[in-house]
């Protein structure tokens, strides 16, 4: 998947951009007419370095908000001079949006889509017009392009997925992982990446997955990930003190994996590094698309061979266990021998694919990791072990970040605060397993014309009171048993006659 980092018209996005070598960048037409007079032709050979792919986006959502007041002149006039625009820098971009006006009605536009390049247009479907439009639509043109928050009805999903495998799919501001990961999307746009400038927010790849964080939990998310910024080669001192540069290019750099990484699980490898070659004047600079999804890649699969056989998956074993059961035809005990699962280590890691490589003292080329993880908990003394090791780590963590505190002058750190919670829910947690105790209780009940019994009389709701007690103080036992309807008498052995 392709994502285009938009924005590019704004002179400043555009120099970041080409300084950290991003190959894909989209700019808005109707961004740079509110910058450029277009008293002289504007080429986007001249702005752009030829390494770069340009996304040429209409920006025509801006005439679609509501409460927006254009003329139909007008918007005819600005449509105009964006194919004269269009026209201009065919050879340079990579795809460009038709000028999808709303305001002017969806013949206007449906007409004007006979004017379009067939290779590098884009034509936009929105949601009012519903979605057998949609499906036409993918019966003609070979690129179309979805909002998101067209996308937010996960309805449309397993349609978008299914058209995927013919046609190509094009995200409009985008900012949503989960969404990309959706369907088989073959680009996306968006300016999210801008928001760590221009909203205060945060992006910060993990090794495994991409945070986000609002502006009111900067302070937070920068100290925790202090050492993983520091270590992808950024000044945490320039992002503390919110440079917009430095907060930008991080915002690229968690962008750029994040987009290899959704690339990876869509089966298509590392698309971000991968750059197209530059295309001459009058060649297409449309890649070719074989449309193939991962169902289509695995259709007609066949068996394992013989030879080859099958194997566990990786971090999975099997246990044989011996399972005694009482046989209900006959009621005699019986056995079996069944097998349970156990979670191992899966020991497929490899040095080269290692989030730690520049880090590892154990890395070495195409070799495997070097470290195993032998954890095995299925006692209650293995249990207990296993706590006591994570409250011993988790407790040097806190006196780590208190110490880190105490150094950045004992500002509360809140990033320590729930460190310490989740050490004190530790602690509790094996406390109660040690205190743990055994209790019985019995709840007695009983229909209201049921002849009431011993243990009825005794705790139930209808038993004749406590025992009497004897002058002494002390349970008549006499006097229980009467209460109970139990006479006293004395055993009288009758005698047996005598054998002769």
């Amino acid at each position: 998947m392709i994502m285009y980092f938009a924005g590019a018209e704004i002179p400043s996005h555009r120099n970041l951009l080409a300084a950290e070598d991003v190959p894909h960048v989209g700019m808005s037409y109707m961004g740079l007419r509110r910058r450029v007079k277009f008293s002289k032709p504007w080429s986007i050979a001249e702005h752009y370095t030829p390494q770069q792919s340009v996304f040429l986006d209409s920006g025509c959502h801006t005439l679609n908000r509501a409460g927006v007041e254009v003329t139909p002149e007008e918007i005819q006039d600005i449509a105009d001079h964006y194919d004269t625009f269009v026209e201009q820098n065919l050879d340079r971009v990579q795809a460009y949006v038709e000028f999808d006006a709303l305001p002017m009605g969806r013949d206007w536009i449906e007409q004007r889509r006979q004017h379009l390049d067939p290779e590098r247009s884009i034509v936009v479907w929105h949601e009012e017009w519903g979605l057998d439009v949609l499906k036409r639509m993918a019966d003609t043109y070979p690129y179309i392009a979805v909002g998101q928050g067209t996308c937010g009805d996960r309805d449309i999903i397993p349609t978008l997925r299914s058209m995927s495998r013919t046609i190509r799919l094009h995200g409009m501001g985008f900012s949503s992982p989960p969404l990309m990961l959706a369907a088989d999307w073959h680009s996306v746009s968006s300016t999210t990446w801008l928001s760590a400038a221009q909203h205060g927010e945060s992006f910060i790849w993990t090794g495994t997955e991409m945070k986000r964080y609002p502006a009111r939990y900067k302070a937070q998310a920068r100290k925790r990930h202090r050492t993983l910024i520091a270590g992808a080669g950024f000044d945490t001192d320039l992002i503390d003190a919110d440079d917009a540069t430095e907060n930008l290019r991080l915002s690229l750099w968690s962008w750029r994996r994040q987009i290899d990484h959704i690339s990876q699980r869509h089966g298509k490898g590392v698309t971000d590094t991968a750059l197209p070659p530059t295309p001459e004047a009058g060649e297409s600079s449309a890649p070719a698309v074989t449309a193939t999804s991962s169902e289509e890649q695995h259709e007609g699969a066949t068996q394992p061979s013989a030879g080859r056989g099958t194997k566990l998956l990786p971090g999975i074993e099997t246990e044989a266990f011996v399972h005694r059961y009482t046989d209900p035809d006959t009621g005699e005990r019986q056995s079996r021998t069944e097998h349970r699962i156990n979670a191992v280590d899966p020991r497929v890691r490899v040095c080269d694919g290692c989030f730690l490589a520049n880090k590892c003292p154990e890395y070495q080329p195409g070799e495997s990791c070097a470290y195993e993880m032998p954890v095995r908990v299925r006692t209650k003394e293995q249990y207990l072990a296993l706590l006591d090791s994570m409250i011993s780590m988790q407790a040097m963590r806190v006196f780590s970040m208190r110490m880190s505190e105490e150094v950045e002058g004992g500002y509360a750190d809140p990033n320590l605060s729930s460190e310490m919670d989740r050490l004190a829910k530790f602690v509790k947690l094996k406390s109660d397993i040690e205190e743990a105790g055994f209790s019985f209780s019995m709840k007695m009940q009983t229909k209201d014309n049921a002849e009431v019994g011993l243990i009825s009389r005794l705790f139930g709701p209808k038993s004749d009171g406590p025992p009497a007690l004897s002058p002494a103080g002390t349970v008549s036992t006499e006097s229980a048993l009467s209460q109970m309807g139990i006479m006293d008498a004395e055993i009288v052995e009758e005698p047996q006659p005598r054998s002769e």
